[in-house]
């Protein structure tokens, strides 16, 4: 018999039969045994394909070369449940939120054999390059496609079902995908093995930090969460939200950021939600429209022009419950986060600790160059930044630290930013001192460029445990204390077992402004 694959979508329980398909689709009756289900299709016009314009002005008649899409969708009641069936472009023809956003995940989880994953597809949360899929060149266990259980979220997952009768192999992710000998007459026996499938637990056996974080796709949900943002937002109820730089900056070419385009708008040093706020005279006039076409600018200190722009939304970090469970905005996304995931790193940012020793404060509009320069001289710490380690064995330079003490301690300072900025910081310190650890060489080239009063002795030998300190130093004009945003936290919590691992003793400094 011929392999079928299908792509199932389970519907939100309590969503109206008549609300699931778009209008606009024929619709047809189909009477199974025992039961009845909904065919939509929707035909569209005939067009040429892309690839006839190559052949355009030759003299080539291609007219009669015509093409049409076609969408399908077949609802089918199975255990008191609904399910999408969908053909051709047929997902388009489903309604925004009416299906559950991870039923096909957790069918597959549940129904593969751990050891017989094909393809994960991950989000790597703060990462430069955050979406990638990994395929395996033949089945394989969930550890060898190098996930970080803290910091990835997984999208989705290929494999091969334990039970032949569920397909040859299955994909999951909103949609659930397999692949088998499927006729139509088994569709209800089939769809209430793969509702029970999404019902287990047993996926947390071997995949127990799937639920750590979930990306919000529910445009339901969304609304919801953006209606609680602007109403706390009215009220001056501003605790667990600010403002901040979403992506990383070069602040040496910044002057300031204004609030808006006008020549005559104020500058400001850093960004502040306050201040933001106090742009708008009323503040009902405040919405989620508003706030995603309010623009923040950051503006040059060579030739007082507007370099960079983001939506104030964009710009947004904000921590809040709704219906008993915790939610994070970050760089204009919404997560769900697991209750107990959240409280256990939120106990490891607590236990990092401060240095004892304020460093020396910064100075308003003071870049982060300006900044290591002039505490060097005043501290007597050999200046590391922008002296780069052009070392063999790596493709890209590394920069050692920015502030090296004689007492062994590396300093790495960042000016306060959105959790991507900081999360870079964090992950710079750990390509450093993981090099600085291990690799003999590395110390040897970190020692040339040192001065000789801050010279490593026997840079051959390994580190003795203990003795040298990694401070992560961020520079922040708020007076309250130094809180940062949750997946920064995520990236810190793995940076400092990464580090104490390798005998480093791991520290926070914030840096005043004055």
């Amino acid at each position: 018999m011929s392999q079928r694959t299908l792509t199932l979508y389970l519907i939100n329980a309590g969503v109206d039969p008549a609300n699931i398909v778009r209008p606009g689709a024929d619709h047809h009756s189909i009477t199974f045994v025992g039961t009845r289900a909904e065919f939509y299709v929707k035909v569209g016009d005939p067009h040429p394909p892309p690839w006839v314009s190559f052949f355009r002005n030759i003299g080539l008649d291609l007219t009669a070369v015509q093409v049409m899409s076609t969408s399908a969708v077949l609802v089918v009641p199975a255990s008191r449940r609904l399910f999408a069936i969908t053909f051709g472009f047929g997902r388009l023809l489903l309604q925004p939120g009416v299906a559950d956003d991870r039923f096909g995940l957790r069918v597959t989880l549940n129904a593969v054999n751990h050891t017989q994953i094909r393809s994960v597809d991950r989000l790597t949360l703060d990462s430069p390059a955050p979406h990638s899929q990994i395929q395996a060149s033949r089945a394989a266990n969930i550890g060898d496609f190098g996930i970080n259980i803290d910091q990835d979220l997984l999208r989705a997952v290929m494999g091969n079902p334990r039970d032949e009768a569920l397909g040859k192999r299955l994909t999951g992710k909103d949609a659930l995908r397999t692949t088998g000998p499927f006729t139509i007459l088994d569709l209800p026996a089939i769809l209430r093995r793969f509702l029970a499938e999404s019902r287990k637990t047993e996926y947390r056996d071997h995949f127990p930090w799937v639920d750590n974080v979930q990306e919000v796709k529910s445009p339901t949900v969304r609304e919801a969460l953006d209606e609680i943002l602007v109403d706390r937002l009215r009220s001056d109820d501003i605790d667990g939200i600010w403002l901040a730089v979403p992506e990383r900056v070069d602040w040496q070419t910044i002057e300031g950021f204004a609030y808006s385009s006008a020549p005559s708008a104020d500058r400001h040093a850093d960004l502040h939600l306050r201040t933001f706020l106090s742009t708008f005279r009323d503040p009902a006039a405040l919405t989620v429209d508003s706030l995603k076409h309010r623009r923040v600018y950051v503006i040059s200190s060579e030739n007082d022009a507007t370099i960079e722009e983001w939506p104030a939304y964009q710009c947004l970090y904000a921590e809040l419950t709704h219906a008993g469970a915790q939610y994070l905005l970050n760089s204009g996304m919404w997560y769900n986060v697991d209750a107990t995931f959240r409280d256990r790193i939120e106990r490891t940012f607590q236990r990092v600790p401060q240095r004892s020793v304020d460093l020396p404060t910064a100075q308003t509009n003071e870049a982060e160059p300006e900044y290591n320069r002039r505490a060097a001289r005043m501290n007597g710490f050999a200046l590391m930044d922008q002296r780069l380690i052009r070392y063999p064995d790596r493709n890209n330079p590394i920069e050692f630290c920015d502030l090296y003490t004689d007492t062994q301690e590396l300093i790495h300072v960042k000016h306060y930013g959105g959790s991507s900025t900081l999360s870079h910081h964090f992950a710079q310190g750990v390509t450093s001192g993981t090099l600085f650890a291990q690799d003999p060489g590395f110390r040897r080239a970190v020692n040339a460029r040192l001065p000789a009063s801050h010279q490593i002795q026997r840079p051959a030998n390994p580190l003795t445990r203990g003795a040298y300190t990694i401070t992560y130093a961020i520079i922040s004009g708020s007076a309250k204390p130094l809180n940062i945003p949750f997946f920064s936290k995520v990236t810190l919590s793995h940076a400092t077992k990464v580090l104490n691992g390798l005998g480093y003793t791991t520290q926070l400094a914030k840096i005043a402004v004055v």
